[in-house]
C-alpha cells in the first residue's frame, strides 16, 4: 500500500503512453502517467497545485422541483494542473446525495466551498491518493441536493439521469456551464474518455443505476454496500421494513449543514423548496406512491429496480458488501452480481455497512489502485488474473474463491422433521420424523411487543410455544454454504394473514468468536495514529483513523434471515389472503450467504411469525401448523448432496432407542364393578441421536382398567420412527365388596408414674468447689391425649438444721408427651453445686421431692 505521496524524483519511473482519446480531443494526447517500480501509476502530480472547478450540467428532460427550469447537477472537479487537451486523464466520480447533509465516511466529512466557489476540501481519500497519480476526481452532487437544483426522488429515473449527464458531459455529448443558471460553457477537454463511478451505500447505488442505463463512457463502477433494487431495500417478501421511507430519506439528504462546516451554504434550501404548500409538495407526493399500504411491488419501485436493466451494463464491476449488513442487506449485491455479464470482482466481508477502506485498508487501496490503472489507463497488471472473489471467512481471515456462489454449490433439501409436541425437530436428507406436523403460535401481543431475535435463538431445545426449531446433529466435517438459502414451508394458518420469519443459526456448546453485528461490527480506533493515504494540504488531510473489529464470544450466531408476508406467497406484485386451516406453500427467501459451519457445530433452522428486528409486524398471534413431511430448508451447499452427507450432520437414524424395564405385575382392588383407574411409572428411554424419544404404554397410565387381568405393553420410538423392543406387565383389578362390623373394649383413664432407685450424689468434699450429678429413672404410662411430668420446687438439700447454699437442680428427658404412651422411660437428672467456701455439716443431706404426671386431655 502507498501511504503517503512520494516525489517523482524518488522513484524509478517508466514513461508509458496514455489511454484513449476523449470525444473533445482531436489530437493524440501526450502521456499522462508514469509507472513506479511496483508497476502502478506513480504520484508525479502536485495535489496542492491541482485545478479545482465547479461545473453545472443540465439534465435533459428532468425538472423534479417543477419550477419549469431543467434541473442541473453540480460537480466539483479536482485534476492535475497539467491535465488538458494535450495531457488527458480519466475521471473517478463519487456520485452522492450526502455532501452537504448527512456527510461521508466513518468520520462524517462534508465538502467545504471557498468564497471563490471551489472546494478546498473533498471528503474521503480518493482525491488525495489518485489525483497525484494522474486521475481527475469528481464529487458529483445528486439532483435536489447540495449545489445541484431540483428535488431528489429516492433514486428514481430523474436522479439517475442526473449522474448519467455527468458521463455525457465528460464524453462531450452534452454541455456544462460555469454557473447554476448561466450559459458560459465548460468543456472537459482534459478527459481521456475513460470514467469510473465509486461510492458506498446511496453513492454506490447511483453507480449501479447509471451503469444500468448502458451509457457509453462509463468504463467501470465500484459499488460498495450498494442497493440494486430500492424495493428490496424497503421491503422483503412483501413486508415493509419502515413507514414512508422515501420521504424520510429525501428529507435527510436535503437538510444542509451550517456554514461553519460547509464554508458556503448552498443557495437553495432544497428541504424547504421541495415541501412547498400547497404545491408542489414533492416529498408529500412520495407518501402517496410508496405503496406502504400493501407492501406490494408497484410502478414506483419498478422504476427504482436497476436489476431489470442489468443486461445493459457495459462497465466492469468491482463490488464489495458486508455479509452482516443489516442496512443494505446482502440480497442487494447478489441479485446484481449474479446477473452481470461483464468483467467483475467481488469482496465479501464479515462486517455490516462498512467501507473496505476501514476494514481492510492496505489491501483495498492497493487493489483499487490496480483496478483503476487497468480499466482507466489500460495498464496490464494482475488485477483480473487473481481469483475473482475475496471472502472474510472469520474475523480478519481472508480467503479467495474462484466465483460466487462457489462453483460447486448446488441446492440440497434438508427436510424439517417433527419429533414430538413441544420438542425441537431434526433436519435430515430425507422425509421422516415421528410427528406429521409441528404447531406454534406467533408470540406478538402488540406491534412492538413480541419475542426478540435473541430470545428466539436462545435454548433451541427449550420451549417451542412461539417458534419451531429444527437442528442437525453435530457436524463431523465442515459444511460450506455459498448462495441463497430458502425455507420452503408447507403450512396452514388459523388467520387470513401473518408474517412468516425464518433464520439460519450456527450453534455450538463451546463459545466461538464472531463479529458482533451491533454497530456494524466495528468501532473507531482513536488510540492509534492516523494513516496518511495520499497527499494532503492544510485544508484537506489525507490522514484517517482506523477501525477495530467489535467481536463477541458466543454459542450461537445467526448468519442469515428472511421474512415473507403470507399474502405475497405467490407474487410480490399482488396480495392474496389465505383460507384459515388450508395448507399452502410459503417459500421464505433468506439473505445470501457464504458461510462455513465448522465440524462439531449444529445448523439450526428457526421458523416464527412476526420478526421483532426485521420488518413491521402485521397480524398478531396467528397459529402455524407446519407439515413436517413436506417442508424443507433449501441449502446452497458447496459440493452439493455429497458434501452435505459427508458433513455428518444429516444422519439417517436406524438405531432404536433403549427403554428402561417396565413395572412389575400389580394388583389393584376396586369397589367399582366396571374397573379402576390405574397409575404406574411409565418407563423412560434414551437414544443416540434423538434427545427425547417417546415411550408409549398401551393401555396408558391413568386410564381405567376393567376387572380382571390386562397386559400392558410399552415401547419407545425416536424421531425417525425407530422402535425399541417392547416390554409388558400385568395389571389385575379385583372387584371387592365391604361391610361394617367389629369388636369393642374400654380403656380406663390411666396416669401411672413409677420412680426408679433413689438418686445419690455420694460424698460431698468440704472445701472443694465441685458440681455433683446424680440420676434415676421413671416409667410413665398414660392413656391421655397429652401428659406432662413436673416436680415440686426442689429447694435446698438439708441436714437437720443445716442447708446447702446452692439449690438442687432437677430435669427430665422427656418431660411431655403428645399422645398415649405405655411404659415410656424417663431419664431424671439431678445437679448440685458445692462452693469451696460452703460449710458442710457431718451427716446426710437430703430432700423429699414430689413428682407429678398431669394431663389437660384425659
Amino acid at each position: 500500500m502507498k501511504l503517503a505521496g512520494i516525489a517523482a524524483s524518488a522513484l524509478a519511473l517508466a514513461a508509458i503512453g496514455a489511454g484513449a482519446t476523449s470525444a473533445q480531443a482531436q489530437t493524440t494526447p501526450a502521456p499522462s502517467y508514469q509507472l513506479g517500480a511496483d508497476g502502478t501509476t506513480a504520484p508525479i502530480y502536485s495535489y496542492a497545485d491541482a485545478i479545482r472547478e465547479r461545473v453545472f450540467v443540465p439534465v435533459a428532460g428532468v425538472d423534479q422541483d417543477q419550477d419549469g427550469v431543467t434541473d442541473r447537477v453540480a460537480i466539483d472537479i479536482i485534476r492535475p494542473k497539467e491535465s488538458g487537451p494535450d495531457k488527458q486523464v480519466p475521471a473517478i466520480i463519487d456520485d452522492s446525495p450526502y455532501y452537504t447533509s448527512v456527510g461521508r465516511g466513518n468520520e462524517t466529512q462534508f465538502i467545504h466551498t471557498t468564497a471563490a466557489g471551489n472546494l478546498d476540501f473533498f471528503p474521503l481519500f480518493v482525491d488525495n491518493y489518485f489525483v497525484p497519480r494522474g486521475y481527475a476526481y469528481i464529487a458529483a452532487e445528486a439532483v435536489g441536493t447540495a449545489f445541484s437544483t431540483g428535488c431528489p426522488l429516492h433514486g428514481g429515473p430523474g436522479d439517475v439521469a442526473g449522474f448519467k449527464a455527468v458521463i455525457d458531459w465528460l464524453e462531450g455529448r452534452v454541455q456544462g456551464f460555469t454557473s447554476v443558471a448561466g450559459n458560459v460553457p465548460v468543456v472537459a477537454s482534459w478527459a481521456n474518455g475513460k470514467n469510473a463511478m465509486i461510492g458506498k451505500s446511496y453513492d454506490g447505488t447511483f453507480a449501479n443505476g447509471v451503469a444500468a442505463t448502458g451509457v457509453d463512457g462509463l468504463t467501470t463502477i465500484v459499488p460498495i454496500s450498494a442497493i440494486s433494487s430500492w424495493y428490496d431495500y424497503s421491503r422483503m417478501g412483501g413486508i415493509a421494513e419502515n413507514s414512508n421511507y422515501p420521504r424520510s430519506l429525501d428529507n435527510s439528504i436535503t437538510s444542509d449543514q451550517p456554514a461553519s462546516r460547509l464554508g458556503v451554504v448552498p443557495p437553495v434550501n432544497h428541504n424547504t423548496a421541495c415541501q412547498k404548500t400547497p404545491i408542489p409538495d414533492v416529498f408529500n407526493y412520495l407518501n402517496g406512491v410508496d405503496g406502504d399500504e400493501t407492501g406490494d411491488m408497484n410502478p414506483f419501485w419498478i422504476d427504482r429496480d436497476y436489476t431489470k436493466d442489468v443486461s445493459k451494463v457495459k462497465a466492469a464491476v468491482f463490488e464489495t458488501h458486508g455479509l452482516n449488513d443489516g442496512n443494505v442487506m446482502p440480497k442487494q449485491f447478489s441479485q446484481w452480481w449474479t446477473q452481470l455479464n461483464v468483467p467483475k470482482k467481488l469482496w465479501l466481508s464479515n462486517e455490516g455497512h462498512v467501507d473496505p477502506f476501514d476494514y481492510r485498508r492496505d489491501q483495498w487501496v492497493d487493489t483499487l489502485h490496480k483496478w483503476f490503472d487497468h480499466w482507466l489507463y489500460g495498464i496490464n497488471n494482475d488485477v483480473m488474473s487473481q481469483p475473482q472473489v475475496d471472502i472474510e471467512r472469520e474475523p480478519g481471515q481472508w480467503e479467495t474463491q474462484a466465483s460466487w456462489p462457489a462453483a460447486a454449490s448446488s441446492t440440497v433439501n434438508g427436510y424439517l422433521q417433527g419429533t414430538k409436541p413441544g420438542a425441537a425437530g431434526a433436519i435430515n436428507l430425507s422425509s421422516g420424523g415421528a410427528a406429521d406436523t409441528v404447531t406454534f403460535k406467533d408470540g406478538f401481543t402488540s406491534s412492538s411487543n413480541g419475542p426478540t431475535e435473541a430470545t428466539q435463538i436462545a435454548n433451541p431445545t427449550g420451549s417451542q410455544a412461539n417458534r419451531a426449531v429444527f437442528l442437525t446433529a453435530p457436524l463431523k466435517h465442515d459444511l460450506h454454504l455459498s448462495g441463497t438459502p430458502y425455507i420452503d414451508l408447507f403450512a396452514s394458518l388459523d388467520k387470513p394473514q401473518s408474517n412468516i420469519g425464518a433464520m439460519l443459526v450456527d450453534y455450538n456448546s463451546t463459545p466461538f468468536t464472531k463479529i458482533n453485528p451491533a454497530n456494524d461490527g466495528v468501532k473507531t480506533d482513536t488510540a492509534t495514529p492516523r494513516d496518511c493515504v495520499g497527499d494532503s494540504t492544510p485544508a484537506d488531510s489525507a490522514c484517517y483513523l482506523r477501525i477495530i473489529k467489535n467481536l463477541q464470544s458466543t454459542t450461537s450466531f445467526r448468519f442469515t434471515r428472511g421474512i415473507l408476508d403470507s399474502s405475497n406467497r405467490d407474487s410480490l406484485y399482488s396480495s392474496s389472503p389465505v383460507t384459515p386451516g388450508q395448507e399452502y406453500e410459503f417459500k421464505v427467501e433468506q439473505e445470501p450467504v457464504d458461510y462455513i459451519i465448522p465440524a462439531g457445530h449444529q445448523l439450526g433452522v428457526i421458523v416464527e411469525g412476526n420478526f421483532r428486528s426485521f420488518g413491521l409486524a402485521n397480524t398478531l398471534g396467528a397459529t402455524f401448523t407446519i407439515d413436517t413431511k413436506k417442508s424443507t430448508v433449501q441449502l446452497p451447499v458447496d459440493g452439493g448432496a455429497g458434501a452435505a452427507s459427508a458433513s455428518g450432520g444429516f444422519i439417517t437414524d436406524s438405531t432404536a432407542p433403549t427403554m428402561t424395564p417396565v413395572p412389575a405385575d400389580m394388583t389393584v382392588d376396586s369397589t367399582d364393578a366396571t374397573g379402576a383407574t390405574v397409575n404406574f411409572a411409565t418407563p423412560t428411554a434414551t437414544d443416540d441421536i434423538d434427545p427425547n424419544p417417546i415411550v408409549t404404554c398401551t393401555p396408558a397410565s391413568g386410564t381405567k382398567f376393567k376387572v380382571g387381568t390386562t397386559t400392558v405393553t410399552c415401547a419407545a420410538k425416536d424421531a425417525n420412527g425407530n422402535a425399541s423392543a417392547s416390554g409388558s406387565f400385568n395389571v389385575t383389578v379385583r372387584f371387592v365388596g365391604t361391610a361394617t362390623g367389629g369388636a369393642s373394649g374400654a380403656v380406663p383413664a390411666t396416669l401411672s408414674l413409677t420412680l426408679g432407685t433413689p438418686a445419690s450424689f455420694g460424698a460431698f468434699a468440704p472445701g472443694v468447689a465441685n458440681d455433683y450429678t446424680a440420676s434415676t429413672t421413671a416409667t410413665v404410662t398414660s392413656t391421655a391425649g397429652d401428659a406432662t411430668l413436673s416436680v415440686s420446687d426442689p429447694g435446698h438439700l438439708t441436714n437437720g438444721a443445716f442447708s446447702l447454699a446452692s439449690p438442687l437442680q432437677v430435669s427430665f428427658a422427656p418431660a411431655s408427651w403428645t399422645g398415649p404412651v405405655s411404659n415410656a422411660n424417663v431419664a431424671i437428672s439431678f445437679a448440685q453445686h458445692i462452693g469451696a467456701n460452703d460449710a458442710l455439716r457431718t451427716g446426710t443431706y437430703g430432700k423429699t421431692l414430689t413428682f407429678t404426671l398431669s394431663t389437660t386431655t384425659p
